[in-house]
């Protein structure tokens, strides 16, 4: 059901309770927000640990909220979910991938006078037309970027203004500051850098999208065949271990599988800029490479490539075996649950030979969803 696009709306809240990588893919519908209600105060509130810092110095929003509803006590979240309904909104626009109940709950007692939000396509008690006032239906055949800027064009009824959409990421002279202090002492001058980040979220078993260290190894040692590669190794602190036995595993030194300080997302976010390609896991670190335009090459098992896969139209790969069971991954507050009789085959059959082929000539490296021959 669309909002009449003759409708003015003086503030507005933009929900993203979801992982930061969501709220990443969720800023080319901001700065299309911004271009139809250039005078609107335009928030946003977040739930997750770095959400905040991918939406940092965002020209789009005049105040960023952050409340983490999970780690609260239910007073305190239903107290704060109180206080922010003083503000009375006009709009409140929740993105994907946001298909739960509380979720939808938190909207109804922020209490917009209008709530515009998603039907999803896997039903899992939502109840998305009790809380929302307006709502669109997932599609299933766009990326999840282009589901969230469906919500200002069919949602809202106004015209998309731009005739690109890119990630946007703000970064600042102090972060590539970092970044160039950090190549510089690293001795990487010169040298063909590759990026890793072999982790991922852990939330409804969302660490079963991971690549098997084993295989990283493998791919770092045919890698570092070549003497002028260096790999950086991204993560947090909580993914240190596996880190450590990646290195362990591929019988390589710290002098040439480096760790990236898990500091400052956006310093992070700089030292990718600088790299020749990235490689991950389906998580984060990829969508923040699109935004600093750097190559990606994402390794992807149980979820859905053309949903959630590098946005845009880079010269981005997916490496994936294809399986008849992949992607089985859905939208919904199930987490991922292989039912294969091999064990998350999708990940354990990936050669990391297929992914190093996929890779040759990471400057030239061009757009291909289909799995390596």
């Amino acid at each position: 059901m669309q909002i009449k696009n003759m409708e003015r709306f003086e503030k507005i809240l933009v929900i993203s309770l979801g992982g930061a990588g969501d709220t990443l893919l969720a800023t080319p519908m901001l700065e299309e927000l911004r271009l139809a209600f250039p005078d609107a105060a335009i928030h946003i509130l977040t739930m997750q640990a770095r959400a905040p810092d991918v939406l940092r110095c965002n020209p789009c929003l005049d105040r960023n909220i952050h409340h983490e509803f999970m780690r609260e006590h239910w007073w305190k979240s239903l107290a704060f979910c109180r206080r922010l309904r003083r503000e009375r909104y006009d709009l409140s626009l929740t993105v994907m991938p946001q298909n739960r109940l509380e979720y939808n709950l938190v909207t109804l007692l922020i209490g917009a006078r209008m709530r515009l939000g998603f039907d999803f396509a896997i039903q899992c008690g939502a109840l998305p037309g009790v809380f929302l006032t307006h709502r669109i239906g997932e599609n299933t055949g766009i990326h999840m970027a282009d589901n969230d800027l469906r919500l200002i064009s069919e949602g809202l009824g106004r015209k998309l203004r731009l005739p690109k959409h890119e990630l946007q990421l703000f970064l600042t002279d102090e972060n590539r500051a970092f970044a160039e202090r950090f190549l510089v002492e690293q001795d990487l001058r010169g040298c063909t850098v590759i990026g890793f980040h072999p982790g991922s979220g852990t939330t409804k078993n969302l660490e079963l999208k991971r690549w098997p260290a084993p295989k990283w190894a493998e791919l770092a040692g045919l890698l570092l065949e070549d003497e002028e590669v260096r790999i950086l190794m991204f993560g947090g602190p909580e993914e240190q271990s596996l880190r450590d036995r990646i290195r362990e595993l591929s019988g390589t030194g710290a002098e040439k599988l480096i760790d990236v300080p898990a500091g400052d997302l956006l310093d992070a976010a700089a030292v990718i800029e600088k790299l020749d390609v990235m490689v991950c896991n389906d998580a984060l670190l990829v969508h923040v490479a699109v935004a600093v335009k750097t190559t990606v090459v994402e390794i992807m098992g149980p979820t859905p490539p053309l949903s959630t896969g590098p946005y845009g139209d880079g010269p981005h790969r997916i490496v994936r075996t294809g399986i008849p069971c992949s992607p089985c991954y859905g939208y919904s507050r199930y987490g991922i649950r292989c039912v294969n009789a091999e064990f998350m085959a999708c990940l354990q059959d990936l050669s990391p030979v297929s992914a190093r082929q996929v890779m040759a000539g990471p400057k030239t490296i061009q757009k291909d969803s289909d799995p390596p021959q």
